[in-house]
């Protein structure tokens, strides 16, 4: 095999060493097979392997090349896949003990278009209940650690594919994300993530929603996680070149942006703390540090700017809709529940407990003036794009935090610069992005003093994917920052 090494090379340059016959997929498959093998014990971040059918397919997928036969994108390139995307024949749970034994008949949209670019999908990465929580762990598998620090989390819910990436168990994975669940386990584990627009990647086959579902949920998106925003690109190419429209638009084509950006010509809005979510400062220096780095290179840095409407409605809105569109799948007896909360007493309008049962329980006339005030927000971050060409900010206020899986989600904290701050902080970060439906890609911007590594995220006008992961190459090279194998990779 060539000397590169797939614990540290990027997506691209394995598809360009398997292009030029450098290396074989089958002996690519059998290095990720051997990072498995030494690392997934203390990580736990693979649970599931087809490793027969993984063999033949690399071995017809380097026969092939041998015999000149035309190659997709992906051509022979082993990847794993995140637990919730039904993956035909391969147990597919979404940590759910009651799918413990799910075996799919069809492929999720994802999965197949995958394979038509040539892809080796042949393994599932962990994720917590129903892609849940802002931490991987479920009944089923058990808990994912971080690779960089085994006693804190990998983040949620694609805690095991971005751990994956980072062990060099893949080099690219596919993540889903209605609270941060692409963006936050990227940052936590020093990779690549894209939260794409809402409606470009198709979710069919993810679980959530119910098993065999067509429609698509509200704020639910789907998108690429990598070592690079090269990976990230080539993998959404894979995924919105699916031969037919995004969004229900005959013919749509996602705009592209040819042009790589120069520093010196970009406009940068700053968000970096908030008082509906403060902030770390471990986390907002190194992002204000990333802001004061590319303002001397000739950005322009704007800490001011701010969509129109207070981030407290922002903030609201968006836990409106989030409750209500994951209210589906809150079974029989709990949902009964949440009915009866929601029509208690208005005194207790502020008890988060109140809050979560009236929004899980929208009333549809409720509904809809929620999505009126979505439209607001579209309108005010729009007039924001009028300005900047991305809105940097953070992905959570903290770097990895240790486990926190005995409290109730309520119950739990983040520490904040030495303060109990609201675990739900992180949902605030989150649904910038989300509740208007833009694309936010994370990248890494450096290590904490404890050498845990953190992200931040580039959010970008609607359908601007392409633009936002080429301003993210250039932060990335302008910053000196990209990606860093952790310390069970290295050690």
């Amino acid at each position: 095999m060539t000397s590169l090494d797939v614990a540290t090379a990027t997506t691209m340059q394995l598809l360009i060493a398997l292009q030029r016959r450098e290396v074989s997929s089958v002996e690519v498959l059998d290095a990720m097979l051997n990072n498995i093998e030494r690392m997934n014990p203390a990580v736990n971040a693979v649970v599931a392997m087809d490793m027969e059918r993984a063999r033949a397919e690399a071995t017809a997928a380097d026969n092939s090349r041998t015999a000149g036969d035309p190659c997709g994108p992906l051509h022979g390139l082993p990847m794993t896949i995140k637990d919730c995307y039904e993956t035909l024949d391969l147990v597919t749970t979404a940590g759910a003990p009651e799918l413990s034994e799910h075996m799919p008949t069809r492929d999720a949209d994802v999965v197949r278009l995958l394979r038509r670019a040539g892809a080796i999908v042949w393994a599932k990465t962990n994720v917590p209940y129903y892609a849940g929580d802002h931490q991987t762990y479920n009944d089923v598998y058990g808990i994912t650690n971080n690779p960089w620090d085994l006693t804190r989390t990998s983040g949620g819910s694609s805690g095991g594919a971005a751990v994956a990436v980072a062990c060099g168990f893949t080099t690219a994975e596919i993540g889903s994300d209605i609270g941060n669940s692409i963006r936050q386990p990227a940052g936590l584990n020093g990779v690549f993530g894209l939260k794409t627009t809402h409606g470009l990647v198709s979710g069919r086959g993810h679980i959530p929603g119910p098993s065999g579902s067509l429609t698509s949920a509200d704020l639910g998106v789907f998108g690429p996680l990598g070592r690079s925003c090269g990976d990230l690109r080539v993998l959404l190419e894979v995924l919105t070149n699916s031969g037919s429209a995004f969004g229900g638009v005959p013919g749509a084509e996602l705009p592209r942006f040819e042009q790589q950006p120069d520093v010196a010509d970009l406009r940068i809005g700053v968000w970096s703390d908030d008082a509906m979510a403060p902030v770390d400062s471990s986390v907002k220096d190194l992002i204000e540090n990333a802001a004061r780095r590319l303002g001397a290179e000739g950005a322009v840095v704007d800490s001011e700017i701010r969509p129109s409407i207070a981030p407290s409605d922002l903030h609201r809105t968006y836990m409106q809709l989030l409750n209500s569109t994951m209210s589906p799948g809150i079974a029989g007896d709990m949902w009964k529940g949440l009915v009866a909360k929601a029509g208690g007493s208005a005194e207790h309008v502020d008890d988060d407990a109140v809050m979560f049962a009236r929004n899980s329980a929208l009333a549809h006339r409720d509904w809809l003036a929620a999505n009126e005030q979505r439209a607001y927000a579209q309108h005010a971050w729009a007039e924001v794009f009028d300005n900047v060409d991305v809105m940097i900010a953070p992905i959570q206020p903290v770097a990895a935090f240790p486990h926190d899986t005995e409290r109730s989600y309520g119950k739990r904290t983040l520490s904040v610069n030495g303060s109990d701050a609201p675990y739900r902080g992180i949902l605030f970060w989150a649904g910038l992005a989300t509740m208007p439906h833009l694309p936010s890609v994370a990248i890494p911007i450096g290590q904490t003093a404890e050498g845990l590594p953190v992200g931040m995220q580039l959010i970008g006008p609607k359908w601007s994917d392409h633009k936002i992961l080429s301003i993210g190459e250039e932060i990335s090279s302008v910053l000196g920052q990209h990606f860093t194998p952790p310390p069970l990779v290295t050690g």
